[in-house]
């Protein structure tokens, strides 16, 4: 039996704690909020998206960076394993679109209480309020722990502090420190799942397309293209496909974004579309023949950009006037001034690097026995109970590893 300190009460810290408790082992976790699991209980809104119920090689190609460091803990504990996991203690979930898993109290909190629960149980003692500030390292060996109350000696330390977004819920990035000062090496840190900004100004604040294509640019080179759901707001884009977006580009200084509202068409088909409705209706204004194909106020929008007055009617328009309409629509782009700082990002993109850790048990290459789990490991992935699975993953992996 080993005496175990898990450092941080979020997903991977409770699942880390839980499953060395499972081993028999003794197990302390210390975390700096008053409660338990305070980010976990503002995910999905406070509804939780605990996971996603696809198959491992799609949830792989969800992962945006360093995905091969997970085959290997996948294969201990996936997430069908969590699914099963919940349902087992009296939580089962309930799927939504694109596969995104729920509890079915639809509580965040339910999930929180849950660990709790199971915790307690299993003899896990809970040092609530008490903030980790010092490694104990003697002989590239962890020794124990500091914390703002007193000192601790143990066999195996867990580290669980999460990244830097979300700095309300106490994660200020204390674990880069700590694995710096042990020269542990760190990949660049970048604020991740944000918004953008964009140079030019316009009032479409709340507007939303739909599967659309977006193709982000810098100079010549595209760094990235897919389709997605954007929604204007106040300051540029944001939405479930900008958000995905993002990380995938944050750290290559886009310049442009693209956006394609007609992805399905050429530009050559999406002018014939205009030609063969404008002729249909060839007495009506040409803004409300646009608004069958677009919403109202990007019509309006995009009008005023090509200076095409509104009254104009469709048998009115000129074929240079409507190639341009088509052209817009194909490829209506943005300058990108820059992307939302970490008091709005939803993850951390980068991290330890994986080259420093063992991806069968978590385990540093440099301490023995100190481990790093979730957040703060150099792996993130898309919206949709991705990033709380590596969490839950790295976690499980950590706790249920140790001699």
């Amino acid at each position: 039996m080993s005496k175990v300190l898990i450092v941080g009460g979020g997903p991977s810290g409770l699942m880390a704690a839980y499953a060395a408790s499972l081993h028999g082992h003794q197990v302390e976790l210390f975390e700096k909020n008053k409660q338990l699991g305070k980010k976990l209980q503002l995910t999905g809104h406070g509804r939780c998206n605990v996971t996603n119920n696809c198959p491992k090689d799609e949830f792989f190609k969800h992962v945006v960076h360093n995905e091969k460091f997970l085959y290997s803990s996948f294969s201990k504990f996936s997430n069908l394993d969590m699914i099963q996991f919940l349902k087992s203690n009296g939580l089962p979930t309930v799927e939504e679109d694109h596969g995104r898993m729920f509890p079915g109290s639809n509580s965040s909190q339910d999930v929180v209480l849950l660990f709790v629960e199971l915790l307690r149980k299993n003899n896990v003692t809970l040092h609530m309020d008490e903030e980790c500030t010092q490694l104990l390292v003697e002989e590239n060996r962890i020794i124990g722990i500091k914390t703002n109350k007193a000192s601790y000696t143990c066999d195996v330390v867990i580290i669980a502090t999460g990244g830097k977004s979300f700095v309300s819920t106490g994660s200020s990035g204390d674990g880069y420190e700590w694995a710096k000062s042990l020269d542990i090496k760190v990949s660049e840190l970048f604020p991740g799942l944000v918004s953008l900004r964009t140079k030019e100004k316009f009032n479409l604040a709340g507007l939303s397309l739909q599967n659309i294509g977006i193709q982000i640019k810098k100079g010549k080179k595209v760094l990235y293209k897919e389709l997605g759901d954007i929604l204007f707001t106040h300051e540029g884009l944001s939405g479930p496909g900008i958000l995905a977006m993002s990380s995938y580009v944050i750290n290559k200084e886009p310049e442009k974004i693209i956006l394609d509202l007609i992805p399905n068409k050429t530009i050559d088909e999406v002018d014939m579309l205009l030609l063969e409705r404008m002729n249909h209706s060839s007495n009506k204004q040409l803004h409300h023949i646009l608004e069958m194909m677009i919403p109202k106020r990007f019509a309006q929008y995009m009008m005023d950009q090509l200076n095409t007055d509104t009254r104009i009617k469709a048998n009115e328009t000129t074929k240079a006037q409507r190639r341009s309409i088509s052209e817009f629509l194909k490829c209506c782009s943005f300058e990108i001034a820059g992307f939302a700082s970490y008091d709005q990002a939803m993850i951390t993109v980068g991290g330890i690097k994986t080259n420093q850790i063992q991806p069968q048990t978590m385990e540093t290459k440099k301490i023995k026995g100190l481990k790093f789990v979730g957040e703060v490991l150099d792996l993130d992935a898309q919206t949709g109970g991705y990033n709380l699975q590596i969490a839950w993953t790295t976690g499980f992996v950590a706790g249920s590893t140790i001699e």
